[in-house]
């Protein structure tokens, strides 16, 4: 650049001199052309360079946008697909707590649905209980008004023998040791039920000597008896029994026909009875359904 210079300066000076060496201010000139012409290239192409560079740059870019966005759209279409695999495999927490409240939710309503049938079953009991405690109440009452039944007689005769009798005889126990509620007559020697119930009856007899023998009748039926029979010595025999009498029913001792009976101030030959419990018709006092 120092010789192109020198030799612009040496042509154009103001005393135009012309150089010794024509042909190389000619060469000199070309090559500063050319300087000037590859310069205004230079800076073109750096221009179109830039251009380029430019283009290729937002080219670049706008692909990598394309194939991004290509990227988001399959992997989209990937997620989606998966879905209910990723569900099945590894379900959400939301999904879970979900499922945790609807068996919560079924487990409350079995309990609710056992309480209520428990309810049901303790009413159904405190209903059968208030029928008992009635009925056991009304049992009381009827076992404390109850008639008190109960009776004792001896002496069918008061010193001496009956005997051997002609015909079935009914026996009067005139020594009436007790009678509750009245029910033995020692007139006619007959006990009368006076309710519905079980009763006990026993008898003795004692004789002397001879056949003694004899029968409990009920409503004129036997229905126990006794029966002994000795030498020259005295003998004594017993029974007992348990009979279910309606009320009214009639109950007493006969001696029977060729037997003998004796009694003395020691009041051997006794007949007795009482009421054991009266009676009551089952399906009003057991039945409490």
């Amino acid at each position: 650049m120092c010789f192109v210079s020198q030799s612009i300066t040496y042509i154009l000076s103001p005393q135009i001199q012309i150089p010794l060496n024509w042909r190389m201010a000619k060469i000199s000139v070309i090559i500063l052309v050319c300087l000037l012409v590859g310069l205004s290239d230079y800076q073109a192409e750096g221009i179109k360079s830039e251009t380029l560079t430019e283009q290729t740059e937002e080219g670049l870019a706008e692909k990598n946008d394309t194939q991004n966005f290509k990227q988001r759209q399959e992997t989209l279409v990937i997620s989606t697909t998966d879905t209910p695999t990723t569900q099945a495999g590894c379900e959400p927490p939301i999904y879970m707590l979900w499922k945790e409240l609807a068996t919560m939710r079924e487990r409350l309503d079995a309990t609710v649905r056992a309480l209520e049938e428990t309810n049901r079953k303790l009413e159904a009991s405190e209903r059968q209980l208030a029928a008992f405690t009635g009925n056991v109440t009304e049992l009381r009452t009827m076992v404390r008004g109850q008639p008190r039944v109960a009776f004792s007689a001896t002496n069918p005769i008061a010193d001496g023998t009956i005997g051997p009798a002609s015909n079935l005889y009914s026996l009067m126990y005139h020594n009436v040791v007790s009678n509750i509620g009245n029910s033995y007559s020692a007139i006619t020697g007959y006990f009368t039920a006076p309710v519905q119930g079980v009763y006990y009856f026993s008898f003795t007899s004692l004789w002397w000597h001879g056949t003694s023998g004899g029968s409990l009748y009920r409503n004129g039926y036997k229905v126990v008896s006794w029966y002994g029979k000795t030498g020259s010595h005295s003998n004594s025999e017993s029974n007992s029994a348990v009979l279910q009498l309606q009320a009214g029913d009639k109950v007493n001792v006969r001696l029977w026909k060729g037997a003998n009976i004796a009694d003395n101030v020691n009041k051997y030959s006794t007949f007795s009875g009482f009421l054991l419990f009266p009676m009551w018709s089952p399906q009003k006092y057991y039945d409490f359904k």
